[in-house]
């Protein structure tokens, strides 16, 4: 059984051409977790999706991260369980995260092409699956930015009408009721899933 959620946090996808302004990387060092803290890191890596940014935020409607480009973006968080809600072109995914003090856990952001043309996706990196062997190619080349130091973004109300995001999490919470087991399943990182500095230095 799940433990009570503490944080909800929430994603807006929506497209508009970003550059990421810190230093090409691929740092694994900025992504070892601090003992006492977690690190989610949101990584966007797709070149068809070079225009599109990611807006990362929290259920008080204010922004935590913009994530675009091809970039790695790392938001420290409290060891405590998390709710996101994902969402772009009028579609939104909630997702679960349950972080463990001093480990990382990764987030990819990303579209997927359907019939009636690409749609976003949120692809979670879970320990021995084939989305933790192809971590270290989507990390290949990326900018790693931190969201706590972008002050056009974090702690910034979204620029959007408060009701229209309460939509988005209805929408989000409805799909996770009624989705099943194996669908909450595949949108939840649990304690394991989290890398530490030891698993990253084998990078």
């Amino acid at each position: 059984m799940r433990l009570p959620f503490l944080i909800s946090v929430t994603f807006l996808f929506c497209a508009f051409t970003t550059t990421p302004s810190s230093a090409r990387a691929y740092d694994k060092h900025a992504f070892v977790a601090a003992d006492e803290q977690a690190k989610v890191v949101f990584i966007q890596n797709q070149k068809v999706d070079r225009k599109m940014t990611f807006i990362v935020f929290a259920s008080d409607k204010r922004c935590i991260a913009e994530v675009g480009g091809r970039e790695a973006q790392v938001l420290p968080v409290d060891p405590k369980p998390l709710v996101f809600y994902a969402t772009g072109y009028n579609k939104t995914q909630r997702i679960e995260i349950y972080p463990e003090a001093g480990r990382t856990y990764f987030v990819r952001l990303h579209t997927v092409e359907k019939t009636i043309g690409p749609a976003p996706e949120v692809t979670l990196v879970r320990r021995a699956s084939e989305e933790h062997r192809l971590l270290r190619f989507w990390l290949d080349e990326a900018f790693v930015t931190h969201s706590i130091g972008d002050d056009k973004c974090y702690g910034k109300p979204l620029k959007e009408r408060k009701n229209r995001t309460q939509r988005r999490i209805n929408e989000g919470n409805a799909d996770w009721k009624s989705g099943g087991d194996a669908y909450r399943d595949k949108y939840t990182l649990i304690e394991r899933d989290g890398l530490t500095a030891e698993d990253l230095e084998l990078f």
